[in-house]
């Protein structure tokens, strides 16, 4: 018999991230166009102002997977919640360059604190045994976040920014409303709280066991990273800005149908069966993206890449999960989420110049590199893990 996976703590936590995210993706497609269009900056910048957002996540991420065992679920995930309204608020006040890049490495910090805190409550929540199914179910609140947020930002930013700010603001506050109903599992906390870092306490940071599957992400969000910061410039370029809503719209119904299908698949006969067909998807979207003319082969690209992530990414977290300990979880889940990061933000800054030098059809083609080589990156990780396996088990000891 199957362990229950929709708990109702699960369906709330669900509730919150799609919430946190939402207001996240309202600003994704919409960034780009206030830089430009009101703040007068110009492509490099673009990538600048995205680009640091996942930065600061990278530095806050691994602080958090240690507070997390160290404080407890509950305590940093409200906090990370509350700084996040805080921090989305001050957008009403971002009015220069200057101000706006201070504001996103604050609220890229705090975002990487609460979208860590959930993973690794979602991780707790979830039966060791859907493990895979459970994280795919999980990320797919995320998708639907991804569905309507990036239309919806759009068209409150046809009303004005200041429009597109207070609905950010609002679904931000609602997330943090339901998040205070969620009781939350598994470890609360060692009761001793240091926020000093010393150079022996790194390794407490990041897990190393995590680090080979969590690189092979990497080219991956670099990919995402220029997609996110040019495709509405992009779309723009092809004479219809609301493309790019679109895009969301076809890639995030794309990632749910891949979520849901490739969690079972995973469970049932591994993580190859799954990683090694999604790469192959991804480079067919972003050779469609690279020859797209107009809606058809953008659309079809967004499937395409779609698809393909949404096969690989839950995959990829389930293994490093499933390796760490549980009083590792914390550090695996920041450590799986920095590599993210780390791909975005270079990404969002390093394919800001290649688009310069390329244009944004040149660009998308050059990032097949990217995808192979985290295509690279994989099958060595799993060479590696396998070897493992046949020496003595799949999961680590925690020490």
């Amino acid at each position: 018999m199957k362990e229950r996976l929709w708990t109702r703590d699960f369906i709330l936590l669900g509730w919150v991230n799609l919430l946190m995210f939402g207001s996240f993706f309202f600003l994704l497609p919409t960034l780009p166009l206030y830089v430009t269009e009101e703040l007068g900056g110009r492509e490099n910048q673009v990538g600048l102002i995205i680009g640091v957002f996942a930065i600061a996540a990278i530095i806050a991420r691994p602080w958090t997977g240690m507070l997390l065992d160290q404080w407890g679920r509950r305590k940093l995930m409200l906090v990370s919640l509350v700084l996040f309204v805080f921090a989305t608020a001050g957008y009403f006040g971002a009015v220069t360059l200057i101000l706006l890049l201070i504001l996103r490495l604050v609220h890229g910090a705090i975002f990487g604190m609460a979208s860590t805190a959930s993973g690794t409550v979602a991780a707790d929540l979830v039966p060791a045994s859907r493990r895979g199914e459970g994280l795919g179910y999980f990320g797919t609140f995320i998708i639907l976040a991804m569905v309507a947020g990036p239309s919806v930002g759009l068209k409150l930013a046809d009303f004005g920014y200041g429009y597109l700010f207070a609905g950010s603001l609002t679904t931000a506050l609602l997330g943090l409303v339901l998040a205070l109903f969620i009781r939350y599992p598994g470890n609360s906390g060692t009761g001793r709280v240091d926020f000093r870092i010393s150079p022996n306490q790194w390794k407490q940071l990041i897990d190393k066991g995590s680090i080979p599957f969590a690189a092979s992400l990497v080219g991956l969000a670099v990919i995402f990273g220029g997609i996110t910061s040019f495709i509405s410039l992009y779309a723009a370029e092809l004479g219809d800005p609301g493309l790019a809503g679109g895009y969301f719209f076809v890639y995030a119904l794309a990632l749910v149908l891949a979520r849901v299908v490739a969690g079972r698949v995973h469970d049932r006969w591994g993580p190859d069966t799954v990683v090694y067909p999604g790469l192959v998807f991804y480079a067919v979207g972003l050779i469609f993206l690279g020859l797209a003319e107009g809606m058809f082969l953008f659309y079809t690209a967004a499937a395409f890449i779609g698809l393909g992530y949404g096969s690989i990414q839950p995959s990829v977290q389930a293994i490093i999960i499933q390796q760490a300990p549980e009083n590792r979880r914390g550090a695996a889940t920041a450590t799986f989420f920095m590599a993210l990061d780390l791909g975005i933000g270079a990404g969002s800054f390093l394919l800001g110049f290649v688009s310069q030098w390329l244009g944004y059809r040149g660009m998308y083609l050059f990032c097949l590199l990217f995808a192979l080589l985290s295509a690279t990156q994989y099958w060595r990780a799993r060479k590696g893990s396998l070897r493992e396996e046949r020496g003595g088990g799949l999961q680590r000891t925690g020490s």
